[in-house]
């Protein structure tokens, strides 16, 4: 009885390895590619870097304003103590008149006791006087921390939109940076519109002549630069400030903040303006 011979499948391995080096055969990449593939790794890295000093930045300001409101603070404790005190001498006074109507005294201690009465009265209108003062001036930290606490949400906002800028295209990436240099020009002019405030508030509700004046209330010279000012010599110290470089102009010098409405400086680049009351106008 003869055996029927069997056939053996044919092994497929050949042609699937054919397969894949017909898919591995790619055409070469265009020189546009190339450079644009390039030019992405390059942003990628940048980002990162933009996004520290933005940080970095904001760190500096937040700590320069937080010292700022420190020192009102102090001065607001100052200020409800001399009320207690203010409290009282009236109580020590009531006493003295009720100790008079029981106990009069002569005449000459009571010619004494009116004088020494009369000074104890101009001291506490002048004490009145200074306590109002630092009320108004409590009032204006409470509208600073406000404006900080603006500005810091505007550069959280800035972060977020560099932070998912590196999934955009070129095109759409350099829209974000645009739009972040905008921001970062909005919180430069807020800064300089709060660092005017403060110094009016130490010269008579009078704003400085220029940008120089104020540089005790100005954390660093970088803030007179816009982001978007690729001319601009940045420098970090105040001896190397050319005023004619500055991407800013001052347009109420020496002006007076009983004009809020008033503009007080503008940005060259992006035309956003602060006025005089220390809120921005974006273009």
């Amino acid at each position: 009885m003869q055996r029927t011979p069997r056939l053996r499948p044919c092994s497929t391995a050949g042609v699937s390895g054919a397969g894949s080096l017909i898919r591995d055969v790619r055409p070469p990449r265009t020189h546009d590619e190339v450079a644009r593939e390039l030019s992405d790794t390059k942003m990628k890295r940048f980002i990162p870097l933009l996004v520290g000093s933005l940080l970095v930045l904001s760190l500096a300001l937040n700590i320069f304003l937080w010292s700022r409101l420190s020192s009102q603070s102090n001065q607001l404790k100052s200020a409800q103590a001399s009320a207690n005190e203010i409290d009282e001498l009236r109580r020590q006074n009531q006493e003295l008149q009720m100790n008079r109507t029981s106990a009069p005294d002569s005449a000459s201690a009571n010619a004494r006791e009116l004088a020494r009465l009369r000074n104890e009265v101009g001291q506490l209108r002048k004490q009145a006087g200074e306590a109002a003062a630092l009320r108004v001036q409590a009032a204006d930290a409470a509208q600073l921390r406000a404006q900080l606490a603006a500005a810091t949400q505007n550069l959280a906002r800035a972060e977020s939109a560099l932070a998912d800028a590196v999934k955009l295209s070129p095109e759409e990436l350099q829209q974000v940076k645009e739009e972040a240099q905008s921001v970062q020009c909005v919180n430069n002019l807020k800064q300089i519109g709060l660092a005017a405030r403060l110094w009016a508030k130490d010269h008579g509700d009078v704003f400085p002549p220029d940008f120089i004046s104020m540089k005790d209330q100005l954390a660093t010279p970088k803030l007179l630069f816009c982001a978007g000012d690729t001319a601009a010599a940045r420098v970090s110290e105040w001896s190397q400030v050319d005023q004619s470089l500055i991407s800013y102009r001052l347009l109420n010098p020496n002006g007076n903040l009983t004009e809020p409405t008033k503009p007080l400086a503008t940005c060259a680049i992006h035309n956003h303006t602060v006025l005089s009351d220390g809120s921005v106008h974006r273009q």
